[in-house]
C-alpha cells in the first residue's frame, strides 16, 4: 500500500513522500502531528485522507475533509494547492472543493451534497462559529444545516493549533462532546504544529522527515531596536538597508493599521522598487491577487504582510523583519525567510519589539536574545523549548453546546465568539453603495460576496454614528447601526462617498476617497422553477430524493432513515393554506391548475403572502400533530413531526412571533385558521381541521418535546441536526428537478 500511495502522492506534488506521510496514509491522521515549518504537513495531511478516502479505506474514512486555518491567513493559496493537486490525480470532479474563507465562507453549496467526497478549506473563525450553529456571516436558518454536516462524517484538520486563540481549546472540547454525545458517522481531528510541546504526542521528525531544506536553510537572528517615537521611520530605514538588490523581503507587522503605515511610508522612501501590501482586508479580487503575490520569491521587492502570511502559504524571503509575536507564529515567519535554502549564504531574520507589545512574550523575546548573530536551522526551531502558554478562553460546556441548538432569533448565547477569537481578532463584512439619497432603499438588495471586505471589527464601532447601515434581523429592513449591533460576521452597508478603502491598499479607514461600488444592479435569478407543481408530486419526489441519499450515507438507523423519508412525505402539507396557495396563483397569469400547488411557474409567482411571517412549515407541524392515523410502528412521529416543523430552520426549538404580529397569530398562522383537506399518493389522508397555535407558544408542549429529542441518547443534538439537514437537502433537490433558465418568460 506504501507504494501506491507513493504513486498517488507523486503524481499529486511531483515529490515522494515522506516515511511518516506515508504512516499516515497506512493508518490514518493522528490526533496531534508535529512537523517542522516546511516539512509537508498541509500534503501529509489532505493526500493521506484523500487517499484513503478514494483508493485504500473508504468504508472507515470519513466524506468530508475540513482544512482549518487560523484566522487572518489568506486561505486562497492553500485551496488552490490542493485544486491543483486534484487537478494532477484526475479526481476534480469527484472530489468537491470549496474555499470557505472571508466573504466566501458565505457560499453554501457545499450542503447540497452530503453524500460527496469534498474539502472544505478554511479559517478557524467562520468554520468553528458554523460548526456551534453560529456561524459568523452565515444565514440563520442554514445554521443548522452548517451545524449539522460539519459535526457529521467529517475529519477535522487545524493547521498551526497555537495561533487559534481560543479556537484551540474549542476545538478540542467540541471534538470531545461529538464522542460523548454522539454523531450519525464518526466525526475525528487532528491539530497540527511546527513547533514542540512536551506535554503531547508528536510525529517525531526522524529518519527522511523534512527538516526544511536541511543545514544549508539557515538564516541569521539580529535585533532591531526601533525608537518608539519613530518606530515606523526606524523599520523602513532598516527594511531598505536589509534589502538585497534582487530578492524578495518581507516584513511582517502585528495590526494591519501598522502594515498600512510602514507600506505607506515604504512608497514614499523608496518611490522606484516594487512594495506589495498583504492582508485579508480585500474585497475578493484585490485579495485573490495579494494571495498570489508571495509565491514568486525571485522578485526585487519588499512584501509588507499581517498575519496573513504565517500559515497556508509556500512564501519565501532573503530578508524578513517580524514584530515580536507568540513563538508558533515567529516560528512559522522564520520559516518563510531562506524557506527552501535558496540563499547557501543563508538569510537574515530581523526581529523588533513593537511599541505596544504587552510582555505576554517575553519568554520568545528570551530566547531570541540569547541567539543573536546565531545562524538557526528550521530543525533548531522545531527543537527549540518555548512556553507558548495557553490562550484566555472562556470554556465551551456541554450545556452551551445544547443551549446554541436553539437558532431563534434572540436565542441565547446569540453569539460564539468568546469561544473562538479573541476581542482584537472578531471581524465584519462591509460592502460599498452608492446612493443618491445618502441611504439604502428599504428593499436595498443584500450585498453579494465579490462586493464585501472583511475587516476589523473594531474599526467599524469607531466609524461616525450614521454611517453604518445594518438589516435589522426583526423586521428585515435596513438601518443605522450602532456599536452595540455589531458582532462577528455581522454584514454592513457603507455609503461610497464616505470612503473607508483604496483598490492598492485595501480596507483602509483613515481614506475618505470615493470608493468604488462592485454593485451591479437588481439582477433578477437566470433560473427558476419552469412549471406548476402540484403538492402531490412535490411530497413524492422529496421522498424519493430523500430514500436516495439516505441509502448511500452510514451510520443511519432504519428508524432514522425511515424517519427522514417520513418527513420528507410530508414536509410541505402546510403549503395547503389558502394564504400560501394564493401566494403561488396571484402572480397575474400563467394559467394555474386547480390542484394544490407546491411551487409556482415562473414568472408568476412575486413571492410575497398577504400575511407577514408566515411560515408553511408551522402548519405543517400543526397537521401532523392533530391526529394520529399517519402513525407507523416503524418510526417515531415526534422526530417526523421535528423534522418536518424544522426543514427551513425557522420553526425548530423555540418559536417567537414577528415583532408586530398579534395575540391570535405566530408566524402569519392565525388560530382558527381552517386547512383543505390533503391526499398524497402514497394513501396517506388528512382531513380539513383548524389551526390551533397554542403548542409552539411559550409554555406549551412544543419546546419540551423537542428538547426531549435532542437529549435521547440514540440521537443528541449532532444527530438530530444531520437528519433535518438531510430533509432539507432532498427538498431542494426535488425542487431543483423544475428549475430551467427564466430568461425570455414575461408575466
Amino acid at each position: 500500500m506504501t507504494r501506491g500511495f507513493g504513486e498517488f502522492f507523486h503524481t499529486a506534488t511531483g515529490h515522494r513522500p515522506y516515511t511518516y506521510q506515508a504512516g499516515f496514509a497506512e493508518s490514518g491522521l493522528p490526533r496531534v502531528i508535529r512537523v517542522p515549518s516546511g516539512g509537508g504537513k498541509t500534503s501529509a495531511a489532505v493526500l493521506a485522507w484523500l487517499y484513503r478516502r478514494l483508493v485504500s479505506a473508504v468504508e472507515v474514512t470519513p466524506r468530508r475533509l475540513v482544512y482549518v486555518l487560523p484566522q487572518g491567513s489568506l486561505a486562497d493559496q492553500t485551496h488552490a494547492r490542493i485544486a491543483e493537486w486534484l487537478g494532477r490525480l484526475g479526481c476534480a470532479d469527484e472530489v468537491d472543493l470549496h474555499l470557505l474563507a472571508g466573504p466566501e465562507s458565505q457560499n453554501g453549496m457545499w450542503r447540497r451534497y452530503p453524500e460527496r467526497t469534498a474539502i472544505l478549506v478554511g479559517t478557524h473563525d467562520g468554520l468553528l462559529s458554523r460548526a456551534l450553529m453560529r456561524g459568523f456571516a452565515d444565514s440563520r436558518t442554514m445554521a443548522p444545516v452548517s451545524f449539522g454536516l460539519l459535526n457529521t462524517d467529517t475529519h477535522w484538520v487545524f493547521d498551526e493549533m497555537h495561533l487559534l486563540g481560543p479556537g484551540l481549546p474549542t476545538s478540542v472540547r467540541l471534538q470531545s462532546l461529538r464522542e460523548s454525545l454522539g454523531t450519525a458517522a464518526p466525526t475525528g481531528s487532528s491539530w497540527m504544529s511546527s513547533t514542540w510541546d512536551g506535554d503531547a504526542s508528536r510525529v517525531a521528525p526522524d529518519g527522511d522527515t523534512a527538516m526544511g531544506a536541511g543545514p544549508g536553510a539557515v538564516r541569521r537572528i539580529r535585533r532591531l531596536d526601533a525608537d518608539p517615537a519613530r518606530y515606523v521611520q526606524d523599520l523602513v530605514d532598516s527594511l531598505g538597508s536589509a534589502h538585497v538588490p534582487g530578492t524578495q523581503s518581507i516584513a511582517v507587522l502585528g495590526s494591519a493599521q501598522r502594515a498600512r503605515e510602514v507600506y505607506g511610508a515604504l512608497r514614499a522612501a523608496h518611490p522606484g522598487r516594487e512594495i506589495v501590501l498583504v492582508h485579508p482586508y480585500a474585497r475578493s479580487v484585490d485579495r485573490r491577487d495579494r494571495a498570489g503575490e508571495p509565491a514568486d520569491a525571485g522578485r526585487d521587492r519588499i512584501l509588507v504582510a499581517t498575519r496573513a502570511l504565517d500559515v497556508g502559504c509556500d512564501v519565501s524571503s532573503r530578508t524578513l523583519l517580524t514584530e515580536l509575536a507568540p513563538w508558533s507564529a515567529l516560528v512559522q515567519r522564520a520559516g518563510r525567510c531562506n524557506r527552501h535554502g535558496e540563499h547557501p549564504d543563508g538569510g537574515d531574520l530581523l526581529w523588533c519589539v513593537p511599541p505596544d507589545a504587552s510582555g505576554a512574550d517575553a519568554g520568545v523575546a528570551d530566547w531570541l536574545n540569547a541567539h543573536e548573530g546565531a545562524a538557526v536551522t528550521t530543525a533548531d526551531l522545531f527543537r527549540a523549548r518555548v512556553d507558548q502558554g495557553a490562550p484566555s478562553a472562556q470554556v465551551l460546556g456541554e450545556h452551551d453546546v445544547l443551549a446554541m441548538f436553539d437558532n431563534a432569533r434572540g436565542a441565547v448565547p446569540t453569539d460564539a465568539s468568546p469561544w473562538i477569537c479573541a476581542d482584537d481578532d472578531r471581524t465584519v463584512f462591509v460592502a460599498w453603495r452608492v446612493w443618491e439619497s445618502g441611504e439604502p432603499a428599504e428593499d436595498e438588495p443584500e450585498p453579494a460576496r465579490i462586493e464585501q471586505c472583511e475587516v476589523p471589527l473594531a474599526d467599524v464601532r469607531e466609524l461616525p454614528d450614521g454611517g453604518v447601515w445594518l438589516r435589522d434581523p426583526a423586521d428585515g429592513r435596513w438601518r443605522h447601526a450602532v456599536a452595540d449591533d455589531l458582532r462577528s460576521g455581522s454584514l454592513v452597508l457603507i455609503d461610497s462617498a464616505r470612503g473607508g478603502y483604496l483598490p492598492e491598499v485595501g480596507w483602509a479607514p483613515e481614506s475618505g476617497a470615493p470608493v468604488p461600488s462592485l454593485f451591479t444592479g437588481r439582477i433578477p435569478p437566470a433560473t427558476g422553477c419552469v412549471a406548476w407543481v402540484s403538492l402531490d408530486r412535490h411530497l413524492l419526489e422529496t421522498e424519493e430524493e430523500a430514500r436516495a441519499i439516505t441509502a448511500v450515507l452510514p451510520g443511519l438507523t432504519e428508524e432514522q432513515r425511515e424517519a427522514v423519508a417520513r418527513a420528507a412525505r410530508f414536509h410541505d402539507l402546510g403549503k395547503c393554506h389558502d394564504v400560501f396557495q394564493a401566494m403561488l396563483r396571484d402572480g397575474g397569469g400563467g394559467d394555474p391548475p386547480d390542484h394544490l400547488l407546491a411551487k409556482s411557474k415562473a414568472p408568476w409567482s412575486n413571492g410575497v403572502s398577504t400575511r407577514p411571517y408566515f411560515r408553511h412549515e408551522l402548519v405543517s407541524a400543526l397537521i401532523l400533530l392533530n391526529g394520529e392515523h399517519w402513525h407507523t410502528p416503524r418510526v417515531d412521529p415526534r422526530l417526523v413531526t421535528y423534522l418536518v416543523a424544522a426543514h427551513h430552520g425557522q420553526v425548530r426549538v423555540s418559536v417567537r412571533p414577528g415583532a408586530d404580529e398579534d395575540t391570535l397569530a405566530l408566524l402569519g398562522v392565525r388560530d382558527g385558521d381552517r386547512t383543505p383537506p390533503v391526499a398524497v399518493s402514497t394513501g396517506d389522508h388528512f382531513p380539513a381541521q383548524s389551526l390551533d397555535t397554542e403548542a409552539f407558544r411559550p409554555g406549551g408542549s412544543w419546546t419540551p418535546r423537542v428538547l426531549a429529542l435532542r437529549d435521547r441518547d440514540d440521537l443528541g443534538p449532532f444527530r438530530l441536526a444531520y437528519l433535518e439537514s438531510l430533509v432539507r437537502v432532498a427538498d431542494w433537490r426535488s425542487s431543483a428537478r423544475h428549475d430551467g433558465p427564466t430568461a425570455g418568460l414575461v408575466p
